[in-house]
């Protein structure tokens, strides 16, 4: 047997104001209930999920008048007072007291219905009238009406409150067919809503009625009552804790970003200023400055995505990288080949973040010649979003993040460049670092950095990195060393959240419902 009393208990505010008039018409549950139709259709939702009400809803196309419509029922339509001006006479078009923009529609229905007849006079026009309304002779039936009449009524009359569609006479078709056309008549569309109780709702709605019609119940605990203690004398309403609600999906983090935000704060942690820079860059920064030659395989086109236009460079600062390429450091004659600024100004999609490394270094390094002083020792970083022309596989995409930073300072060497890594590392879980050397166009010695995975038995690479030749750094008047480093923070990520392909984290293919329930990353890489 139902628990009509729970059921009750548990009804929202609205449930129970429109429950007991269920059974009138739409519009009488509005009065008798005193609530809003959004109010009342939001109610019978609800008591149509408890199984309390049935609802069906549909749509009623009326004809109604439009705003011209409402004017021509006070004023009449233009028709029937341009046949009151010509009651007494032929009219010249100059007279007729029509507003302008009415005098050409209004002869052609009056022609159309064989009233008048308009004859050219110079610079005017006559019309006459060919046969009276009251006379109704002439032509064959149309619109139910004789051929050669208007009728004597206003029809929109017939409009003024609405004319359902499915109760209009077929006479009629024609004519508010017409008079849409003329833009006094338009369609309306109403919604409709009919709604009845089923058995248990008549059982619920009865017992309301009887026995609970002054029921008043208590929607939250509040502070006040808390306080003041009221609470205690309160009845509330009921609520079933046991059902199942829909999931809400809420947004959240991708995990991309969340492995670069880890990263930078790592940085921050340890005393790195971040760095800024543009995606689209210029092959000066992203190339020359890097002691890259201009024949070098990285900047042709299979390698590298160019885009339209070129940048504008600084005069002073590309003569002295174009002396560099083409005759190198005095002391060890090492030379790049011809230089060319054409080559230099082409503009591309960064292929890495060390073009965003030196445009600092040159920043910094002409603010301290500004100031009259020497460049200042600092920790910088940068995670950036690079592009490479790559074939796409479970490490490598056209698009990819990299964390970048340097180290300026004093006679830095690669025990402190090591120092770094084993610090940096520390602090995702990796503690079993190896270094070996490797070869850098910019960077010499160069070195690559290795940790070792006791779960799955392997070493893998985690950065490369170095010391910035003297190349690089002369041209910007740097004198100081700098240790420098990158790092792929989209492999990062993979290891962070144990993906097995960049491409489960990342484009198309990643799995959405693993972005919406994954669990929020840790730092520990090696787990």
């Amino acid at each position: 047997m139902a628990d009509i009393k729970g059921i009750i208990y548990s009804l929202h505010p609205l449930e129970r104001k429109v429950l007991p008039h269920i059974g009138s018409d739409f519009k009488a549950i509005l009065a008798k209930a005193g609530v809003s139709e959004a109010e009342a259709l939001t109610a019978i939702s609800m008591l149509s999920e408890r199984g309390l009400a049935q609802c069906e809803r549909g749509e009623r196309k009326y004809y109604i008048l439009t705003p011209r419509g409402e004017q021509y029922l006070k004023i009449g339509l233009p028709e029937h007072r341009l046949l009151a001006e010509l009651a007494h006479g032929e009219k010249r078009m100059s007279e007729l007291s029509l507003p302008r923009e009415e005098v050409a529609p209004t002869l052609g229905v009056l022609k159309k219905r064989m009233l008048i007849t308009v004859e050219k006079a110079g610079n005017d026009v006559i019309i006459r009238v060919l046969r009276r309304q009251a006379q109704g002779a002439g032509g064959q039936a149309k619109q139910g009406r004789p051929a050669g009449s208007l009728p004597p009524e206003n029809p929109l009359t017939k409009y003024s409150g609405g004319l359902e569609a499915s109760k209009l006479p077929p006479e009629l078709r024609d004519e508010v067919e017409e008079l849409v056309q003329r833009g006094l008549v338009k369609e309306y569309m109403q919604k409709t809503v009919s709604v009845r109780l089923t058995q248990l709702g008549r059982q619920a709605a009865d017992a309301l009625t009887a026995q609970f019609s002054g029921l008043d119940l208590a929607e939250e605990v509040t502070e006040e009552m808390l306080k003041s203690g009221l609470w205690r004398g309160k009845e509330f309403r009921h609520y079933d804790v046991a059902l199942k609600t829909q999931g809400t999906v809420a947004g959240r983090r991708h995990p991309m970003v969340e492995a670069n935000n880890i990263l930078r704060d790592i940085f921050i942690e340890m005393g790195f200023q971040e760095m800024e820079g543009p995606v689209v860059e210029a092959a000066f920064w992203n190339m020359d400055v890097m002691w890259i030659p201009q024949d070098h395989p990285a900047r042709d086109e299979q390698d590298t995505f160019y885009v339209e236009g070129r940048a504008r460079l600084d005069t002073k600062l590309i003569a002295k990288f174009k002396e560099m390429h083409e005759r190198g450091l005095k002391r060890t004659h090492t030379t790049k080949g011809e230089w060319s600024e054409e080559v230099a100004s082409r503009m591309l999609l960064r292929t890495h973040s060390t073009a965003t490394t030196f445009r600092t270094l040159a920043l910094l390094a002409e603010r301290a010649r500004m100031e009259g002083r020497e460049i200042a020792n600092g920790k910088y970083f940068y995670v950036a979003h690079n592009f490479r022309n790559e074939k796409v596989d479970a490490t490598h995409l056209a698009e990819f993040f990299q964390a970048e930073g340097f180290i300026i300072g004093d006679s830095l060497s690669l025990a402190d460049l090591m120092g770094f890594v084993r610090e940096y590392y520390a602090r995702l879980g990796i503690t079993k670092i190896r270094f070996k050397p490797t070869y850098n166009p910019y960077t010499e010695p160069s070195m690559e950095a290795h940790y070792y995975d006791p779960k799955l038995g392997k070493w893998y690479a985690l950065i490369n990195s170095g010391i910035f030749r003297p190349e690089t750094l002369k041209p910007l008047g740097i004198e100081k060393s700098v240790i420098a480093w990158g790092m792929g923070a989209s492999r990062i990520a993979m290891l962070l959240t144990g993906a097995q392909s960049m491409r489960d984290i990342t484009g198309a293919t990643c799995d959405l419902e693993w972005l919406r329930t994954r669990p929020v990353l840790s730092r520990n890489i090696v787990r």
